[in-house]
């Protein structure tokens, strides 16, 4: 924990504690203290149900108390790097530990980490007592012919880009930790499948309901943090949440975008300069949709043709040459991704999924 990032309570004291002048906790300001600070080398110290008043003792020794405390601390460039777990049992014995009271922020990832997920990251650790993330490249979720064995792997620059952030915990599972030789249960998202993105990609949902259900149950995440670019993706972990009565507050963050508008993906590293160039067309195209639904919701209009809507940003598309194939634009409910034919100010999703060059890519607005 960087001193810059305490509050100013806890300043005080890791002050006082550095010059050897810091006195026994009592009272209130020791609460605070072990609520605030103390997490122990590791990171999970302050979230278990500790003697305070043994604690208490140990702080009374000046020389324990300093090199207990800075090995619990680093300084402004030295952090205490995040903790890999590579089992369930380490994750489930880890969140047995915590006091109920702790809150645990969770960001579920592939890896190949980009601001996007960082930006996750950071809103997690704001918002909780302590932040899991997991790097694990579904199997379940690519269908024959996509990217599973090339998909982009870079463990050490993600526990590194994670370890910044502030990220307590990292849950890096093997295929074989998630999906045991005997594994047959699956959880099958109905009516999913029919969505256009699920028809774009068969099993696609299923994987991910499935792995999304695993994580949930394995974390047991006080709040959990995904991006808006899979619009299909978090309507789904939502109703996943509801269906199946989880304790669990999902959140669904803005999408970060290019200067350009591109949204991040880890799959633009496969797009080559040229490519990459000329990606911004898929923003624009979206931002035409919105342009024309506020502008005929301002003249009075109560309903937008989905299918103007569909029309234009297809239009963008198609005057790009190198956007090979448009698979879909959709203009979906908003809480059920279900297909539209009129749109009025209550609002809708406009999604897409195209192919740039050999790289597919999606993207999304809200419209209301």
């Amino acid at each position: 924990m960087k001193r810059q990032s305490m509050n100013a309570c806890s300043r005080r004291f890791y002050d006082h504690l550095a010059t050897g002048s810091a006195r026994p906790l009592t009272g209130s300001f020791s609460d605070r203290f072990h609520n605030n600070i103390f997490r122990g080398h590791g990171g999970h110290c302050a979230h278990l149900n500790l003697d305070t008043d043994k604690h208490r003792d140990v702080f009374a020794d000046k020389t324990s108390r300093v090199k207990r405390f800075r090995s619990s601390l680093t300084y402004e460039n030295d952090m205490t790097r995040a903790i890999i777990h590579e089992t369930i049992e380490s994750i489930r014995s880890l969140r047995k530990s915590f006091d109920p009271s702790v809150s645990v922020g969770f960001v579920p990832t592939m890896g190949a980490l980009h601001e996007g997920h960082l930006s996750l990251a950071r809103a997690a650790r704001s918002e909780n007592d302590v932040v899991v993330s997991s790097i694990f490249v579904n199997p379940t979720q690519f269908g024959e012919g996509e990217d599973l064995d090339k998909y982009p792997r870079q463990l050490e620059k993600d526990v590194d880009l994670l370890t910044e952030i502030g990220v307590d915990h990292i849950f890096v599972p093997s295929s074989e930790m998630m999906y045991g030789k005997n594994h047959v249960t699956f959880v099958e998202p109905t009516g999913f499948e029919h969505t256009r993105e699920g028809l774009s990609r068969p099993s696609h949902f299923r994987g991910v309901a499935t792995i999304v259900t695993k994580l949930f149950n394995i974390v047991q995440p006080t709040n959990a943090y995904f991006g808006q670019k899979d619009a299909a993706q978090g309507v789904l972990i939502r109703r996943i949440v509801d269906d199946l009565d989880m304790d669990v507050n999902v959140q669904i963050m803005d999408t970060v975008r290019e200067k350009d508008g591109l949204a991040m993906s880890s799959r633009n590293a496969y797009l080559t300069p040229e490519e990459r160039g000329k990606a911004g067309v898929i923003f624009q195209a979206l931002m035409t949709a919105r342009e024309m639904f506020e502008s005929r919701l301002a003249r009075g209009t109560d309903q937008v043709d989905a299918s103007d809507l569909e029309e234009v940003v297809k239009n963008i598309l198609h005057s790009e040459p190198l956007i090979t194939e448009i698979q879909y634009v959709a203009v979906d409910d908003l809480e059920t991704m279900q297909p539209l034919s009129k749109v009025s100010n209550s609002g809708c999703i406009v999604s897409l999924a195209c192919i740039l060059g050999s790289v597919r890519l999606i993207d999304n607005i809200v419209l209301r």
